[in-house]
């Protein structure tokens, strides 16, 4: 048993071993092309070809440019994998996620009729709170939430008014 298992990682290690000619030779073997595209395909497979000996401890390099080319994509893929585990796992990006699926639930459980309209204004708690301190008093039916919610829709003919006004908002304790 450890004598077979010597010999697939004796295998393995030369097939790895191959050099970047050889490689790029291989592909060149495996793929043809005609002559008016051999440039552009030479410059490809020397790419293709530096990419696996860059990548040779996830990929498998051997005298087969099929799997060759079939073990850098699977290796391609599990990078790819990573970084987007690592966005989704990302705080920012989970709380987004929870928003977004917030509003579809609110929008997929609203009857809704021709007359029934859902809108989404894309505003943030601070930029409304930096709205309404720069707009106090008289000076509040200038601000532009103003004229969006009233101006433009209420007090104009033809105008349509909203029925309710919802905030995503995050409401926590005030810390000790």
């Amino acid at each position: 048993m450890a004598d077979a298992a010597k010999q697939d990682s004796a295998v393995a290690t030369a097939a790895e071993a191959i050099s970047l000619d050889e490689f790029s030779g291989l592909l060149e073997k495996d793929f043809r092309v005609k002559d008016t595209e051999s440039e552009k395909l030479q410059a490809l497979v020397q790419n293709l070809a530096r990419a696996a000996m860059e990548t040779s401890g996830t990929a498998t390099i051997s005298g087969n440019a099929i799997k060759s080319v079939k073990s850098l994509i699977a290796g391609i893929d599990r990078m790819l994998s990573a970084q987007v585990n690592e966005i989704m796992h990302c705080e920012e990006m989970r709380t987004i996620e929870g928003t977004w699926r917030g509003l579809h639930y609110l929008v997929n459980n609203t009857e809704t009729d021709q007359k029934l309209k859902i809108r989404v204004m894309n505003i943030t708690k601070d930029q409304l709170a930096d709205t309404l301190e720069d707009f106090e008093g008289q000076m509040w039916d200038q601000s532009p939430v103003f004229k969006k919610v009233y101006s433009d829709e209420y007090s104009m003919f033809g105008g349509e008014p909203f029925g309710v006004i919802i905030g995503g908002l995050r409401v926590q304790p005030p810390s000790p």
